[in-house]
């Protein structure tokens, strides 16, 4: 699975909201508006479960919002770019989060999400990329960098 046949120019989202709640819903409903799932609520409740659990703000401004939907057979990929930084995301370093990578998958695809998140991980922490994500001004610039195009060494 390669992440750039994942990324979508229309699920990704360049803005300015303040709070995690906002960002969060604001990606649920990009999600919605393309008809990606069947249910938006359950998308919703779950992605809020698991913020309750455990904040997903895994350092370095990064946060990776994640949940397993029933009868979801592809995985989604939503991303949002604040350049401002998210300061009440809870994050585990206690950094405002500026990126948000939300991923969906299905019920029973716990290896591939796994996976997916490897790569994810493995991109962001390379030199430069959360630097070059944080200067774009379009969906095109995010899915160069996290493809691998261009990106920093």
């Amino acid at each position: 699975m390669k992440l750039d046949g994942l990324l979508k120019k229309n699920l990704i989202h360049i803005g300015n909201e303040e709070n995690k709640h906002d960002i969060l819903e604001r990606l649920i409903r990009i999600i919605d508006n393309e008809k990606l799932i069947h249910d938006v609520d359950v998308l919703r409740r779950a992605i809020f479960y698991r913020e309750e659990l455990m904040s997903t703000g895994i350092g370095l401004g990064v946060a990776v919002p994640h949940a397993r939907i029933k009868g979801l057979d592809n995985f989604i990929i939503s991303i949002g770019i604040n350049k401002g930084g998210i300061k009440d995301y809870d994050s585990i370093d206690g950094i405002p989060v500026k990126i948000v990578i939300m991923i969906i998958s299905g019920e029973k695809q716990h290896r591939g999400y796994l996976k997916l998140l490897a790569q994810i991980v493995d991109i962001i922490k390379k030199p430069m990329v959360i630097e070059e994500l944080l200067s774009v001004s379009n969906a095109e610039e995010v899915i160069k960098i996290l493809s691998g195009d261009e990106i920093g060494e």
